[in-house]
């Protein structure tokens, strides 16, 4: 552990070039390295992105680009790190983009007792070779100019390249072990070139067409969950006749690049990430076999009796008992004059206040729960008809009796 001596005997000398050689497994082999940080720059983003920091870290030898994860913003906004710091990386994730080494830190910790100290050695610019394949330019990649130890590149035409498309799956059962290093979904950014994912499939939507004067199609999404965070994922025309079968709600699977990330269209969301999903025609899905250490549906509940301050149009999860269940019903889009079919139920929890609920689609007529059944729900509107109202969103879900504290707490 990092904290005795002088700041160059802290720092774990040559650990850049290891861990890219180590590829997939860098995070397992080399643990808890610590670099100094030379420079700090925010990154220049899309309107409405997150905030993003670019930081160049040095190993004596080598020095390299790195990216913070948003969750790691905090030691920049708290003025902690600082050029010249010494940092432990906790959790990182190797990858290249446009053939050039980055590191995706994920967690941190900066040695203060270190100080802030000049340029420890003689560090160069760390350079990996290739990979086999043709790396692609990702969306928003990570621009060299005007950063530190890099000069402008020359352009250089486009070279057309063939490649062998990987083989789509239908679901077959597939093992860890044949996937190498997973992402945590909180890693994933459009900077990250080649990923795998494990995540529980917690929600997917109906399938949804739309006529315009462009033309037609159809799309559907899906919500995926780990132990890091949550993302939504969106699948259209071929993609959607492709995978739509394949994810079933509460399954697991690798989803596997190239599938495109992106900024979060927050109007169709209610998950907690600054970036989704959209799958590509080479994006590879596949069932998981071992799913015991995926996490199930997260939730973040609003008791009904708290639903008065919560403003209007929010987004929340709630749970309760069901009371009443109205008959299905059916109204006209004011928008697309398409009908739709609506139920409304009525929940109660142990604040004893009770909320009316409307359910939609497919969900309102195939609704079939049992009075006094305890059902959680993730992803409600709030609305401010008649007093305090929800209403389940596309992207939302609803699961009766669940196996958690909350449920079993409303049963007594």
């Amino acid at each position: 552990m990092a904290g005795n001596g002088t700041p160059l005997d802290a720092i774990s000398q040559g650990a850049l070039r290891r861990i890219f050689d180590e590829g997939d497994n860098a995070s397992n082999a080399v643990q808890n390295p610590v670099f100094q940080c030379v420079q700090i720059k925010p990154m220049a983003g899309a309107v409405g992105g997150p905030e993003r920091y670019r930081v160049v870290f040095n190993d004596v030898r080598n020095f390299i680009q790195s990216m913070l994860a948003t969750q790691a913003n905090w030691v920049v906004h708290d003025g902690k790190l600082k050029k010249g710091s010494l940092v432990r990386l906790k959790s990182y994730q190797s990858n290249q983009v446009k053939g050039k080494p980055i590191l995706v830190v994920l967690d941190l910790e900066v040695l203060e007792q270190y100080g802030e100290c000049d340029k420890i050695g003689e560090p160069v610019a760390l350079d990996v070779m290739p990979p086999a394949e043709t790396t692609k330019a990702q969306p928003g990649s990570i621009s060299s100019n005007g950063f530190y130890g890099q000069k402008p590149e020359p352009k250089q035409e486009p070279q057309s390249t063939n490649r062998s498309l990987p083989s789509r799956s239908n679901g077959a059962n597939t093992s860890t072990s044949s996937h190498g290093n997973i992402y945590p979904i909180e890693a994933l950014s459009p900077y990250a070139h080649k990923w795998t994912i494990k995540a529980r499939c917690t929600h997917k939507g109906e399938i949804k067409t739309w006529h315009n004067k462009n033309g037609e199609g159809k799309l559907f999404s899906a919500n995926f969950l780990d132990d890091s965070g949550e993302i939504r994922a969106t699948g259209f025309n071929a993609e959607c006749d492709t995978l739509y079968d394949v994810l079933q709600e509460g399954g697991v699977y690798y989803v596997s690049s190239p599938c495109r990330v992106q900024i979060a269209k927050k109007q169709f969301s209610n998950l907690k990430n600054d970036y989704e999903l959209t799958f590509e025609r080479d994006t590879v899905v596949e069932k998981a076999e071992d799913a015991d250490n995926v996490p199930q549906l997260r939730y973040n509940f609003t008791n009904i009796g708290d639903l008065q301050s919560i403003e209007k149009d929010t987004t929340i999860d709630t749970i309760g008992i069901l009371k009443e269940v109205a008959d299905v019903s059916e109204i006209t889009s004011k928008t697309t004059s398409k009908p739709y079919s609506k139920r409304e139920l009525t929940l109660v929890d142990n604040t004893n206040f009770s909320v009316r609920l409307t359910i939609w689609g497919n969900s309102a007529t195939t609704f079939d729960v049992p009075v006094e059944s305890v059902i959680a729900f993730k992803g409600l509107k709030v609305s401010d008809f008649g007093g305090r109202s929800l209403s389940l969103l596309s992207s939302g879900s609803m699961t009766v009796d669940p196996d958690i504290d909350e449920a079993h707490k409303l049963k007594g």
